[in-house]
């Protein structure tokens, strides 16, 4: 029997899937059009995962409010198992980054004490397994331009939620 558990959360933009140990929060798949999307996403990848309606409540409605255009800190776990040290510390630096603020690749490898790693930093943006909850999204280049959004909806997605963001 599988420890790993998820929800499929609807929101007004789309699904998103919640997947969890007794650690904490493991991934967040964001925003598709269908719930099937999320559900096939999750068993590629988590295939002994369990659904579980009431999983993470406080985390489904912080997901809904930040979605629907509300300011939310998430306050979460995270089981962050089998993750390099190097993404770790920039995930959590990336947390740091203020609700409706956004910083740089550059500036996030300095706050990690990596002042030339601003590449290494994008990379391990690229690899965030909690997209939204973790706001990869508030990290940009140093001339203020998006770079990138590995996330379903890529750029687009990524320029919603700045802008999201700016309107909250």
């Amino acid at each position: 029997m599988s420890n790993t558990r998820y929800r499929i959360v609807k929101t007004k933009d789309g699904f998103i899937g919640l997947v969890a140990t007794p650690q904490g929060l493991r991934r967040v798949i964001q925003l598709a059009p269908r719930e099937a999307m999320i559900r096939s996403e999750i068993a590629g990848e988590f295939a002994y995962a369990v659904e579980d309606r009431r999983l993470l409540p406080d985390l489904a409605v912080a997901v809904r409010r930040y979605l629907g255009g509300r300011r939310v800190d998430f306050d979460v776990r995270f089981d962050l198992t089998d993750h390099r040290e190097f993404d770790i510390d920039v995930w959590t630096a990336c947390q740091r980054v203020p609700y409706g603020q956004t910083r740089s690749y550059k500036s996030l490898a300095e706050r990690i004490g990596r002042p030339g790693a601003a590449r290494a930093v994008g990379s391990a943006m690229g690899r965030n397994p909690c997209p939204i909850v973790v706001p990869c999204h508030r990290v940009v280049k140093s001339d203020g331009s998006l770079g990138g959004y590995s996330g379903r909806g890529g750029l687009d997605l990524k320029r919603r939620l700045l802008d999201l963001e700016a309107d909250g």
